[in-house]
């Protein structure tokens, strides 16, 4: 362990309690924690600036397609496109929507926005949502990418004692019952691209942010397997393989894979274990050479044998390395994350932890 990611990593309880009961021994696992589950320093019973607004009604069904129209998945058809974005639409801004109610309550206090954000994650509980039939790869790779947010919102607000008792019957049942359907995609994908590269990760990382919500430690182990079947490919050079495989979009697929690894990576903290270490720090390793090709994206074009799609300076760009640089100082990762505007990603659940 570094000393970096010593001094950081929060301080938890031990992972096991040991319960006697009688003479007989009891090992008791420790529950599972979230980098949010600290209360806000200045809780706040100040309304919400406007009346909470009623939910919108999700699908329970997604039948969706891949917006690219080649081989390696780096030319985007504006048809395709447009049609990828009418279908998710809806599922696109009520996450937004949750997840700002949910930063709201970490940032100011207020509760009334916190319990906006639960009766909107409790509506969709109640609906299904996305619960029902994926048509689709596309539909699969959404599906997780919103349990991702929706999961990651939950987290952030679920400290606040005031949140009605069905909520927190409801929600954390609905995530992880997706968690479960997510996760079955992926069963006999190991030997298939997206078994393997950034699609892994994120559903990896959904799944385990699902799994602490619902304190569900095999949906949160299943996320580390993923995590590992990620950081397992990195090259010494900081390079993952299948992603320089998308040629002209090979350093944008860098930054987009190095995010869910390292917000798994901060998942893992909260409970103890130091994922950033392993295999000889492979994941700082990764991080540090995709942020380096924000600037400097020659050597991608090398390494991917064609020119590379300029990256623009915003919060999905980078917005997830905030997090690692509180652990990793870095005087020029810290003036590009000074650029942006907001630190916000819709698929990590809002604002990032840390």
């Amino acid at each position: 362990m570094t000393g970096s990611v010593r001094r950081y990593l929060p301080l938890v309880l031990v992972v096991l309690a040991i319960i006697s009961v009688g003479k007989t021994t009891v090992i008791a696992a420790e529950p599972l924690h979230s980098p949010f589950d600290q209360v806000p320093e200045q809780p706040s019973s100040t309304g919400y600036e406007q009346a909470c607004p009623l939910a919108p009604h999700l699908p329970a069904d997604l039948s969706t397609t891949s917006y690219y129209d080649d081989a390696a998945h780096s030319h985007i058809d504006p048809a395709r496109q447009r049609a990828y974005k009418q279908a998710t639409d809806i599922l696109q801004t009520a996450a937004r929507k949750v997840e700002a109610m949910a930063d709201r309550y970490r940032t100011t206090g207020s509760e009334a926005a916190a319990a906006c954000a639960a009766s909107w994650l409790e509506a969709f509980a109640q609906a299904g949502a996305l619960g029902g039939k994926m048509a689709g790869n596309q539909s699969a790779y959404v599906q997780g990418w919103m349990l991702g947010g929706f999961s990651m919102a939950w987290l952030k607000i679920r400290t606040v004692e005031t949140l009605p008792a069905s909520a927190r019957k409801s929600v954390p049942v609905w995530l992880s019952d997706l968690a479960l359907k997510n996760q079955s995609y992926y069963a006999d994908r190991e030997t298939k691209m997206d078994g393997r590269n950034n699609h892994r990760y994120w559903s990896g990382f959904a799944v385990m942010a699902a799994g602490i919500a619902a304190d569900r430690r095999d949906l949160f182990d299943w996320g580390i397997k993923s995590f590992r079947i990620g950081i397992n490919q990195i090259q010494p050079d900081g390079t993952l393989p299948l992603e320089l495989a998308r040629r002209s979009r090979a350093l944008h697929y860098h930054l987009f894979a190095a995010a869910p690894l390292v917000t798994m990576a901060e998942l893992a903290a909260a409970n103890g274990l130091d994922l950033y270490a392993e295999r000889d720090e492979a994941l700082p390793r990764l991080v540090k050479k995709a942020i380096s090709g924000i600037e400097k994206p020659e050597d991608f074009a090398v390494k991917a044998g064609i020119p590379q799609e300029r990256i623009p300076l915003q919060a999905g760009t980078i917005g997830w390395a905030a997090p690692f640089e509180h652990r990793f100082p870095d005087p020029a990762l810290q003036a590009l994350l000074g650029q942006l505007k907001s630190r916000s990603i819709t698929y990590l659940g809002g604002l990032p932890p840390g």
